[in-house]
């Protein structure tokens, strides 16, 4: 009981400091990630290709794909990430000439102009293996009535 004085005056006090302070900046706000993207990747290993994607979920967990097609060869990857206010990162899977692999990745993502960039790399399997990918959101699934009304992106 003695000690809940000093807290109760602690708090008050911190309190007061932090207000006096000023306005904080302002963190911006998770994004709604979720869509479909088109683009392109450029790997290490499989050189040029196109690439798509297609994300979905709530809050700060997404789940999703990557395509990528280097000449006559397709992958579907299976991906799952976490969006955050600094970007998006996570881990995706694919089998390359029968050999699995995981890959971790991260991007940021621009609102002026709805591009997602990123890189990834090889944690399991393909040693060595990364590369770049360049994506264009073309919509967007409207999870948590997101209504983007200066974004210029429809629903898919």
């Amino acid at each position: 009981m003695k000690y809940l004085r000093f807290y109760t005056a602690a708090l008050f006090t911190f309190g007061l400091f932090a207000m006096s302070a000023g306005s904080s900046p302002a963190v911006p706000a998770n994004r709604n990630l979720s869509g479909e993207y088109a683009g392109s990747v450029n790997d290490s290993a499989l050189g040029a290709g196109t690439a798509a994607a297609s994300f979905a979920g709530l809050g700060t967990s997404l789940g999703g794909y990557f395509g990528f097609t280097f000449g006559s060869a397709s992958y579907s990857n299976a991906a799952s990430a976490a969006n955050t206010a600094r970007g998006m990162g996570g881990v995706f899977v694919a089998t390359i000439a029968s050999t699995a692999c995981s890959f971790s990745f991260k991007a940021r993502y621009n609102g002026s102009n709805n591009l997602l960039r990123g890189q990834y790399r090889a944690v399991n399997g393909c040693s060595g293996e990364h590369g770049t990918f360049r994506l264009t959101q073309q919509c967007f699934y409207d999870e948590e009535s997101d209504v983007r009304p200066n974004a210029g992106l429809r629903p898919c």
